[in-house]
């Protein structure tokens, strides 16, 4: 993170501002701002850039996939819109290069692919304030949704949730068999998947894999639902 000269990113986003304070803003981290000046760096911009992100997320989604189920839609978009994902747009287009950063930024791996992530963001919800949707949009279709690799099928719901958690930096998944009823030669397995040590997902079949499928399944709901 070296804070180049801001006028460069705009060669490559593709874009150009009307008002400069706007991309200067959206590239500025709160290590480098002053306790008293608050709101000069891009966190707001970044609550504005997720909403309008997940707008036009949404829109093209629905376009590119008519027939697809609204659950299977929802998995498309998280993992389009997940941090990991916009991480990895951001560390493409070198965004993480034009960072503003204050000398208290600690510069570890995870740091830098949060701080590009953000930016992405951050630099949606100003583009949306300079000049509105249609900007935003073209700069998110033609940097995210076209450079993510969303055309293949969905996988299972066990390797989904992984993705899920390690996108978004917690402990993987722990399944635990917490009841078995029914004959021995025809048990039923009940499933509990836990994600930090919390239960976030039951699920019942006749064997322990078919269990932890929908185990994950009805953990990706309850995710899906907070998202």
């Amino acid at each position: 993170m070296t804070g180049k000269p801001v006028s460069e990113t705009e060669g490559i986003i593709g874009y150009s501002f009307s008002n400069r304070d706007l991309l200067e803003k959206a590239l500025t981290h709160s290590s480098s701002i002053n306790e008293n000046s608050i709101g000069r760096d891009y966190e707001r911009l970044e609550f504005l850039g997720d909403a309008v992100l997940e707008l036009i997320t949404r829109e093209y989604l629905l376009s590119e996939y008519p027939d697809e189920s609204e659950g299977d839609l929802t998995r498309r978009k998280i993992r389009i819109v997940q941090k990991g994902n916009l991480s990895k747009h951001g560390r493409r287009l070198g965004l993480n290069r034009f960072a503003k950063v204050g000398h208290g930024f600690v510069s570890s791996e995870s740091a830098v692919e949060s701080v590009a992530a953000d930016i992405v963001e951050s630099l949606i919800g100003a583009i949306y304030i300079d000049s509105g949707l249609q900007s935003a949009r073209e700069f998110v279709t033609r940097e995210i949704l076209r450079q993510s690799d969303e055309s293949g099928p969905l996988p299972d719901a066990r390797s989904r949730l992984q993705e899920h958690c390690q996108s978004e930096g917690w402990k993987l998944p722990e399944y635990r068999v917490i009841r078995k009823n029914g004959p021995d030669h025809k048990p039923v397995f009940t499933v509990s998947v836990s994600i930090g040590g919390k239960e976030t997902g039951i699920g019942t079949g006749l064997n322990r894999k078919t269990a932890c499928a929908q185990a994950a399944e009805n953990a990706l709901e309850t995710l899906e639902r907070k998202v």
